[in-house]
């Protein structure tokens, strides 16, 4: 999900630039910009390419400033998208150079099947959503910083160890769905989200009252133990990242599970580690718990420092032989991925958990 947000940010701005060049290199090669910039209905196609250009230049400037309007106008805006490209292929079937040729047809008619199921199935998919209204049970403060938001699901909420949610909020002037981690296992009843406060949305999540409702989106993400099969697992968590892993372990622990798992767990004070107890509290051989401070005295147990290869090794059998899931900072990211590349470790065997916010 990462990776194609980020994509579609690139593609845009490639695309912004041609869509903008388009009626620009006409104007100056006739000079006669009316034709290009007033619609003319004389001449539907090409009328409707110039709709198309104020549609985009319109649809680009609401996403440069999406955080000044509100989040349902934003998303009514985005059904504009829609119309913009039927009347853009519209345009490009009746008026382009390339659409005698049969390849060109092709790719046309392949894009309009693709945007009709995307449009039937983002449709299918808005309705549901609307189902996906919990109620707030209770909020828990893990650390001064730190706190659970308890959500009963009002249907059997069905998730993997990992996964995260969006959460929305039915209040003005928050317009974006948020993503957070589930830290509570699937064999809970409540849907637990462990979250720091940062940021105005973080703040109104943790004045939540018990009775109000929150929109949850998901589950998504591939953050689970699935990728692991049956090697060792090396967990590697800084700060906030414990919460996919505490999801995780308490999952393996109610299922009696024999897989061995070594949980590196990073923060610069012990005082605000979150979920500490409760792993203290887990005493089962497959799971070896090592606490790393950066910035606090250490004691029997813990070690001091920063993370790297050297401390690893000292407590992983063979880390060629585990699969590496790190979730935490993304400096952190860097440079554990780096020590354990330069190690030896594969890279398929190493996973990030990455949110792009």
């Amino acid at each position: 999900m990462d990776k194609i947000i980020k994509f579609q940010r690139k593609l845009a701005l490639i695309t912004s630039i041609f869509i903008i060049a388009h009626p620009l290199f006409f104007i100056f090669s006739n000079r006669n910009y009316l034709n290009y910039l007033i619609p003319d209905f004389a001449v539907l196609p090409l009328a409707l390419g110039t709709i198309s250009l104020y549609i985009f230049v319109i649809i680009m400037a609401c996403s440069l400033m999406y955080k000044r309007i509100s989040y349902n106008a934003w998303q009514y805006i985005h059904i504009l998208t829609y119309i913009l490209f039927f009347f853009s292929l519209y345009h490009a079937l009746n008026i382009g150079s390339g659409t005698g040729n049969f390849f060109v047809k092709s790719i046309f008619g392949i894009l309009l099947i693709v945007v009709v199921a995307g449009g039937i199935y983002r449709t299918y998919y808005k309705l549901k959503q609307r189902n996906n209204k919990f109620i707030v049970e209770g909020i828990k403060w893990e650390t001064k910083d730190t706190f659970t938001l308890v959500l009963e699901p009002n249907y059997k909420f069905l998730f993997k160890p990992g996964q995260f949610c969006f959460l929305r909020l039915n209040k003005d002037r928050l317009y974006a769905r948020h993503p957070f981690t589930i830290s509570s296992s699937p064999d809970e009843k409540n849907l637990h989200f462990t979250i720091k406060t940062k940021g105005r949305f973080t703040w109104e999540l943790m004045k939540l009252k018990k009775g109000e409702e929150v929109k949850v989106d998901g589950p998504f993400g591939i953050f689970t133990l699935d990728k692991a099969e049956d090697k060792d697992i090396v967990l590697i968590a800084g700060g906030i990242g414990i919460t996919p892993f505490f999801s995780m372990i308490k999952s393996l622990a109610g299922s009696h599970s024999n897989r061995k798992i070594i949980l590196f767990y990073c923060s610069k004070k012990a005082e605000s580690m979150v979920f500490k107890k409760e792993l203290d509290a887990i005493t089962e051989k497959w799971l070896k718990k090592i606490y790393v401070l950066s910035d606090d005295e250490c004691c029997f147990g813990l070690e001091k420092g920063r993370l790297n290869a050297s401390i690893i090794s000292k407590y992983a059998e063979d880390i060629n032989k585990s699969v590496f899931f790190i979730c935490g900072p993304e400096e952190m990211k860097k440079c554990i991925v780096k020590e354990l590349v330069k190690s030896g470790v594969k890279k398929e065997n190493i996973l990030a958990e990455d949110f792009f916010l």
